[in-house]
């Protein structure tokens, strides 16, 4: 579908109103035409490239990209690969996380509830209007686990649910909190440096960092190299092979667990990368390492 001036008002379905949350998985997606809801929902890209538009904005989400679109927000779907794409929508209500909540229609009002206790006031940046990233695949678990409650209907589910989309919530906002500070103390980049140090591991892009900062992908990619003095892919890389060259010297892990380790998939660019910053091939640059240098 395509993104249509026409807006629907999606209701509750029967499931939310029983249980306060509800998820729905979809594949092959082609798009959603234009609409907002009378619900909290939480859209986690499962596969593939989908352009999303949220009042008049246009944003390209990707796997492991997911937002929380606020009530009575227009938005839309559009997916430009035959393929489509999988995605799996949690919707909720504030009465979820505590039933005194229930008749507030406000995604700020729910955050700044005293389980979350988030100051909503000293945040710039709106949580509704924003993209996220699962770097580590922690916040799918997460909701793979709030799908098993719900089908399962095991005994204390409901209380289950309420605890995983709590986590879901307060993983979130901490990313919302060390970008907000990032941005406020202008230490873009020491954020950026200070990720890949805590995350080299897991794919990475300076394009998902850029989302998170709510800055534009040229601006963040000059600024970086600006103060840097190389790209943020030769850095990444950098750093990586600095790594590989640790557990190279310091452990009896294969070269394919190394490779692994760091973040790469292709074992021969790994090797080729490692061989142009050392002069040696991984295995002779183990060899040389255990013989003292």
């Amino acid at each position: 579908m395509g993104n249509e001036s026409h807006v629907v008002c999606l209701m509750p379905p029967a499931e939310l109103e029983r249980d306060k949350i509800h998820l729905i998985e979809h594949y092959n997606m082609k798009g959603v035409s234009t609409h907002d809801h009378a619900f909290l929902e939480l859209t986690y890209i499962v596969r593939g490239t989908v352009e999303h538009t949220l009042d008049g904005q246009q944003t390209e989400l990707t796997e492991g990209d997911y937002l929380i679109v606020d009530y009575g927000i227009r938005h839309s779907y559009r997916c430009r690969d035959p393929r489509g794409y999988d995605n799996i929508d949690c919707l909720f209500l504030p009465e979820a996380i505590d039933p005194v909540l229930k008749g507030t229609k406000s995604l700020r009002t729910l955050l700044e509830h005293y389980l979350l206790h988030f100051n909503m006031r000293a945040f710039v940046q709106n949580p509704a209007r924003m993209v996220f990233h699962d770097y580590n695949g922690r916040i799918l678990e997460l909701i793979r686990r709030l799908r098993r409650e719900e089908l399962e209907r095991g005994a204390g589910y409901i209380e289950f649910m309420r605890c995983y989309l709590l986590e879901i919530l307060l993983l979130t906002m901490r990313q919302l909190d060390n970008a907000q500070a990032a941005s406020a103390g202008n230490d873009v980049c020491g954020f950026i440096t200070e990720y890949v140090r805590e995350h080299y591991m897991e794919p990475l892009t300076l394009q998902t960092l850029a989302k998170q900062l709510n800055y534009s992908l040229p601006y963040l990619s000059k600024k970086f190299k600006d103060e840097t003095g190389v790209s943020f892919v030769v850095y990444l890389q950098n750093f990586r092979v600095m790594e590989g060259c640790r557990l190279l010297s310091g452990s009896d892990r294969t070269f394919a667990e190394i490779t692994e380790m760091v973040g790469y998939r292709d074992v021969k660019f790994f090797s080729d990368l490692i061989k142009r910053f050392t002069g040696l091939s991984p295995r002779n640059f183990r060899r040389k390492q255990k013989m003292g240098g």
